[in-house]
């Protein structure tokens, strides 16, 4: 497969939801932001079920009938954030699938934007965090098909692209080795978003790793290279 054939608007083809009301919409961005931010905050740093959506519309400068009329309830407007989210994501990993390289160069790319995109979205991902647990069940299955499948149909074609070239052994599963290098980057995201997940860092690669992000990233990379290359 060329490098052509991975192209912005192949991967993100998946249709976009909208659980906001279109009152939402008309106000201005600025605010628009506001009121996610508020939100983000109250979610991340409370978990869903205790967040409270009169909270948000305080922390938020509006009443709580204007929260209403631009949500229709507390799980609209969280999966509003969860929207706004995987927009950012989709720029961070936008990255990746324009720049030139093969498999390895651009893996190197997706763990860096990873490494970044946690830093700067501490809260974001903090909440991405607690869907994976089982009380967040009923919402996972929405949010991760979404957000999930962006991220696989850019490993499969990566991956399919480097076996073409001969840079992966032909004999590994494309959809099972995609999801083994989710797993690895998604380690690495949550390192650098919980606390728990940076104290795990340190006891595995050392007091280090979480300070020195680009040696955490070569050695990951020097892994992921020898785990795949054929044998001769």
């Amino acid at each position: 497969m060329s490098k052509a054939a991975i192209t912005t608007d192949s991967v993100y083809s998946m249709n976009e939801n909208e659980y906001h009301k279109t009152t939402f919409t008309r106000i201005p961005p600025d605010k628009q932001q506001r009121i996610l931010d508020a939100a983000i905050q109250e979610f991340a740093g409370k978990g869903y079920n205790a967040a409270s959506i009169n909270v948000i519309a305080r922390n938020a400068g509006i009443s709580i009938g204007s929260m209403y009329s631009y949500f229709a309830s507390k799980e609209d407007l969280f999966m509003s954030v969860m929207d706004s989210g995987h927009n950012l994501l989709e720029q961070a990993l936008k990255e990746v699938v324009d720049m030139p390289g093969d498999l390895y160069e651009r893996m190197d790319k997706m763990i860096e934007v990873s490494q970044r995109y946690a830093m700067e979205n501490h809260q974001l991902n903090q909440i991405y965090i607690e869907i994976s647990t089982e009380g967040l069940s009923h919402l996972a299955r929405r949010i991760s098909l979404k957000m999930e499948s962006m991220t696989a149909a850019i490993y499969h074609r990566l991956i399919d692209e480097a076996k073409a070239a001969g840079l992966v052994s032909m004999n590994l599963d494309t959809r099972a080795l995609s999801f083994f290098l989710d797993n690895l980057v998604m380690m690495v995201q949550f390192s650098y978003a919980s606390d728990y997940y940076r104290e795990r860092l340190k006891v595995y690669a050392g007091d280090n790793s979480y300070n020195d992000p680009a040696s955490l990233r070569t050695e990951l990379m020097k892994f992921i290279r020898n785990g795949l290359l054929p044998r001769a």
